[in-house]
């Protein structure tokens, strides 16, 4: 019997559930619960979100960095970025 890590099964969860297997396929294939297969996905989730708020925020900064250095005011750089003056100003 193979002995997987739980970064192992983790892997196996995201591999299968990326090739569009269900949660019911994956229990059984992995012999996991609905739990724990439900705890990874969420996981997953979270840090891609983490991800792209993090690309996000680094979008804004090098944009807002390059319009200030072109000499634009605060209140064009926040609607060019969309945001309020409030949020745009943390990038000044």
């Amino acid at each position: 019997m193979v002995t997987f890590t739980r970064e192992d099964r983790r892997g196996r969860v995201l591999e299968h559930h990326s090739q569009g297997m269900g949660t019911r396929e994956i229990a059984k294939l992995l012999h996991m619960s609905f739990t724990d297969i439900g705890k990874i996905l969420k996981d997953s989730d979270k840090e891609k979100e983490s991800e792209q708020q993090r690309t996000r925020q680094e979008f804004l900064s090098s944009h807002a960095y390059t319009l200030f250095s072109e000499g634009k005011k605060l209140p064009d750089v926040a609607i060019e970025l969309g945001l309020r003056e409030k949020e745009a100003n943390i990038y000044l």
